[in-house]
Order: structure tokens, then sequence, then C-alpha cells
């Protein structure tokens, strides 16, 4: 292989301080706040606060408290529920946290995968799984690409060609450059798709929805003639 002398440590801090490193922070696409106010207020649930009012100024407090315990009942349900699934998808990690060999002040050090920043030099070993994107710099490695692409055989990688995060190494011993780091890189991406948050209701759930809110704006229309003749 060529010397390569990679990054000082001082380059490093520097890209490091301009936001190039490889830390970064991925969340669901929903906060605590947004689930409880989803599961509150919602249209069956103002139907219900409306109807509970209406039986307060008609004076029929059990009614009232019938229907105010239903929507809490159903609230708690809801946002425990929604709550363990956000944690479970903030928990999702398709990469581990392995050790990462760089190349620094022309040798080798291992250090975690939040210290690398773009420009690093990676060495990259049989077993061992990437962190970032970039170009094979020397050397001929076989990577595993199956977590990313589903295909099973060995990809061989020679100079010039990108490696991708969340590949494995199968065979070889080469170095390349952290080129994607961060947000930027295809694992992180992957991951920040996985734990986003999406409601895809199916035909049978939004039949369903709809009856609900007919019977609910007929069940509003009765509750108003109620309250008229009352």
């Amino acid at each position: 292989m060529t010397r390569i002398q990679g990054l000082t440590d001082q380059e490093a801090e520097a890209r490091r301080a301009q936001g190039m490193g490889n830390d970064v922070e991925l969340k669901t696409s929903r906060t605590y706040g947004e689930i409880i106010r989803r599961n509150v207020f919602n249209f069956v649930h103002t139907v219900l606060f409306i109807t509970g009012g209406v039986f307060i100024l008609m004076g029929r407090w059990t009614d009232a408290f019938n229907s105010a315990g239903l929507i809490l009942l159903n609230v708690a349900i809801g946002v425990v529920q929604e709550i363990r699934a956000k944690r479970k998808l903030d928990e999702i990690a398709l990469l581990t946290r392995p050790k990462i060999t760089l190349v620094r002040d022309g040798a080798e050090c291992e250090v975690d995968p939040a210290e690398i920043v773009q420009g690093d030099v990676v060495v990259v070993r049989p077993g061992d799984q990437l962190v970032v994107d970039g170009p094979l710099l020397d050397g001929t490695v076989e990577m595993d690409e199956s977590l990313l692409t589903g295909e099973s055989n060995a990809i061989k990688k020679t100079v010039g060609d990108e490696l991708l995060s969340g590949s494995f190494c199968l065979t070889g011993t080469a170095r390349y450059e952290a080129a994607k780091v961060g947000a930027e890189s295809f694992a992180n991406q992957i991951t920040e798709s996985a734990r986003e948050y999406k409601v895809e209701k199916t035909p049978l759930q939004r039949q369903v929805d709809y009856v609900i809110r007919l019977l609910s704006l007929l069940a509003m229309f009765f509750l108003l003639l109620l309250f008229l003749a009352s």
C-alpha cells in the first residue's frame, strides 16, 4: 500500500468544529407533546367533549362524567401505546458501535465512530462494519452489502469504488476516505427512514373511520334535539 498520512489531530478538531463530524442524533418525527396532542384533540374526542358540555348544561352530570371518562380512558390507552412505539423506534440502531481504525498523522489509531470527521482515512479489515461512506484509496476488498441491498453475494471493491456504511468487509485490507459522515451517510439515512413515524391506514380502517364520523354527526344531531326538547 502507498503511504497515506491522513489528517492531523488539529485538522480533525477544526473540521469537527465546522460541523463535519460523524456525531449525529436521529429522532423520530414526533415529540411526546405531539403524541399527547394528537390523542386528545381529534374528531371523535371533540364530539365527546361537546356532548359532555351539553350534558352539563342539561344538568345530567352522570352522563357528562361517562362521556369524559370515555375520553380519558381512550386518551390514556392511545398515549401509552404510541409512547411505547416511539421508544422502540428511538432504540432502532442499524449500526453497532465498534472501535474504528483511522490513519492520523501517518499512524493508525482506534477511535469511536463519533470521532470520525470528513476527510479522515479509515482502515478496513475482514469483519469490520463500515460507519461512513467514501471512495476506496488503496487495496482491494470484498464487501457484504446484504444489510443495505438484500444481495447476499460478495461485492468486490477496487480503488475508486464507493464503500457504503452498513456494509461488512469479508476479505482484504484497504483504506478509504470518509467522504459522507453523520446524517449524510447511507446507513444513517436508512436509520432515519426506519425511525420515521407514519400512519398508514388500510381501506377497511378508512371505511370504519367514515362510519364513525357519520355516526358521531348523527349523535350530535339527536343530542341537539334532546337539548332543545329539555
